[in-house]
């Protein structure tokens, strides 16, 4: 009985942890597939209006740290492609993409509901329009992403900046895979429904 009183222990503090789930907010426009031949990604700098940071004011570095996250989730997913911050007047090389970011909404929740409450009352949510462009810029793909960090089981210790910290870097995982293949991510979100 105490072996499986530990066993049950054990399985529920690996799932108190905090999971982050997305979808698609609006449809993927897809204009053109990207190059095959692509080998770099010039990320340019997410745009954040003030109005779309809430329950999360300590939080002034989100567009440093969602730009990083990409750049890091698409070098971990695409390792063949060199990818970069830029500013918005660089210039993307040959056999290269540029993406444009708009971080529309950033919610940090109720870090209190998260930990007394659970399930998916406090969650933190966050959504990001995601345009890629050809080398001109040209748009090839549109799409407007949303990720939600909930924790199941409650006991969520985490401050609100942390959380969202967190739910940026599963929305750069996200992001990351739609901007390598739009067309397949599409579906993907599709047959998950």
């Amino acid at each position: 009985m105490q072996k499986h009183t530990s066993l049950l222990m054990g399985l529920l503090l690996v799932c108190a942890g905090c999971v982050s789930t997305a979808e698609l907010q609006e449809g993927v426009r897809v204009q053109a597939p990207v190059p095959p031949d692509t080998q770099a990604v010039v990320i340019r700098p997410p745009v954040l209006r003030p109005e779309a940071l809430k329950n999360a004011e300590g939080l002034t570095d989100a567009p440093q740290v969602f730009a990083r996250s990409l750049r890091d989730a698409l070098q971990k997913q695409r390792p063949t492609w060199a990818s970069t911050l830029a500013d918005a007047q660089s210039v993307v090389p040959e056999r290269g993409i540029a993406v444009t970011t708009e971080l529309v909404n950033i919610d940090g929740g109720s870090a209190a509901l998260r930990f007394w409450i659970g399930l998916k009352t406090g969650a933190a949510e966050s959504a990001v329009k995601v345009s890629v462009l050809d080398k001109m810029g040209a748009e090839l793909a549109t799409a407007q992403i949303a990720n939600r960090t909930i924790c199941p089981v409650g006991a969520c210790v985490e401050s609100n900046e942390d959380t969202v910290r967190r739910n940026l870097a599963s929305l750069a995982e996200e992001t990351a895979a739609f901007i390598i293949d739009p067309a397949a991510y599409q579906k993907k979100k599709q047959a998950d429904q």
